[in-house]
């Protein structure tokens, strides 16, 4: 038996201690079952904390991959409709060429056939370059880009050059020529020129006027600058008569069409596909020198226009396949975040019935240590009775 105490009182404090342990055991579970989740802050289980955030980060990267390929659908299905209606004009002009084949229509019959025949090809461009998805030409062999390496844009600060649009120019390296005391401005690319005026624009010292811009449009390349004047904001020079003489612009073909479908730089998790230029006056259809005014230039259309209508049939087909390939990603995605998620709830979601059971002893084990501490009093009790 041992020795009654009056300053400590041994058994009462081993039965607070226990209290408070029951106490925050109750507490515990009962955020637990609260919120329907074992992991409330990082101190409750810190590894199974880091896998279920990890496991989490995976899921949304893939839902947004997801996304991605959903817009994707859009995006081809804009370019399939404006692919159809281009098969069923070239399907019309070869209907067209075989009229002006026969001979049973003269050299006037073909002129009116060749009219609409033309119209045709030109409504074929008009389409091609109006197919747009958020800004973005699908059927003009895609949108090109300027190289680092291109001069004009490197020595901005002393040819007052800026805003350069080349989406339209064929690849290759484009050459200025600007002769100072002239006012004209030649672009070229060693196989195509072209000159244009800005004499205009220009004061008698061969400067643009302080605050002024000017844009110079070499249509026929694709190709539009702007030249801007001293104390433009955001310009980076101002531009003089002769200052782009020999500076170059390098044009990069920029065809293929990234998507993201996954959470890393990996090829597995980008998806590229490149849609060839649909114009008919474009290298892929070759129909910009196709006439059929004479019945021998219609019977030699034909060839040609059976391999363009070769040609779109085979684009459709590509981008379907590519269509259904990120349909089956879709599929796969969705599996594999039902099964990511799963095993995350498994980490982070709360077992109820264990914690109901284990909420239910600590109050017990609580209530008994509270009952128990009343009795901690017993000694204190016969100390006094021996001091009475």
């Amino acid at each position: 038996m041992s020795t009654p105490r009056i300053n400590h009182n041994s058994y009462l404090t081993e039965a607070h201690r226990t209290m408070a342990v029951h106490s925050a055991d109750v507490s515990r579970q009962i955020g637990m079952l609260s919120s329907g989740l074992r992991i409330n802050r990082s101190s409750d289980d810190p590894a199974s904390l880091a896998l279920a955030d990890g496991i989490n980060s995976e899921v949304r990267s893939i839902v947004e991959g997801t996304r991605n390929i959903q817009q994707t659908f859009s995006l081809i299905q804009v370019a399939d409709g404006s692919l159809n209606e281009i098969s069923a004009m070239v399907n019309r002009m070869r209907a067209l060429a075989m009229q002006g084949a026969t001979s049973s229509y003269n050299d006037s019959d073909r002129l009116s056939i060749n009219s609409e025949f033309n119209e045709l090809r030109s409504e074929i461009d008009r389409i091609a370059s109006a197919t747009t998805y958020n800004g973005r030409q699908l059927l003009t062999g895609g949108n090109n880009k300027l190289d680092s390496g291109s001069t004009a844009l490197t020595a901005a600060s002393e040819t007052g050059l800026t805003n350069v649009l080349v989406r339209d120019a064929e690849a290759g390296t484009y050459t200025f020529v600007d002769e100072p005391g002239d006012g004209l401005l030649t672009l070229g690319d060693g196989a195509h020129t072209q000159t244009v005026s800005i004499a205009g624009d220009l004061g008698e010292d061969g400067l643009l006027g302080q605050g002024e811009f000017h844009k110079v449009r070499f249509e026929r390349l694709g190709v539009e600058i702007t030249l801007t004047g001293e104390q433009v904001r955001g310009a980076p020079g101002s531009y003089a008569d002769g200052a782009l003489e020999g500076q170059t612009l390098i044009v990069q073909e920029d065809r293929d069409l990234t998507f993201q479908v996954g959470p890393s730089e990996a090829s597995n998790d980008v998806s590229r596909v490149g849609i060839h230029d649909m114009r008919g006056t474009g290298p892929t259809l070759g129909l910009g020198e196709l006439s059929i005014v004479t019945r021998v230039d219609a019977q030699a259309a034909l060839n040609k226009l059976a391999e363009a209508i070769d040609k779109v049939t085979a684009e459709r087909n590509r981008l379907g396949a590519f269509q259904n390939r990120l349909q089956l990603s879709i599929s796969t995605s969705e599996s594999v975040v039902e099964r990511m998620v799963d095993t995350e709830a498994k980490i982070r979601e709360v077992d109820v019935a264990r914690a109901a059971s284990n909420m239910a002893r600590s109050q017990i084990l609580a209530q008994a240590a509270t009952s128990i501490a009343g009795q901690s009093d017993a000694d204190i009790d016969r100390i006094l009775s021996l001091l009475r």
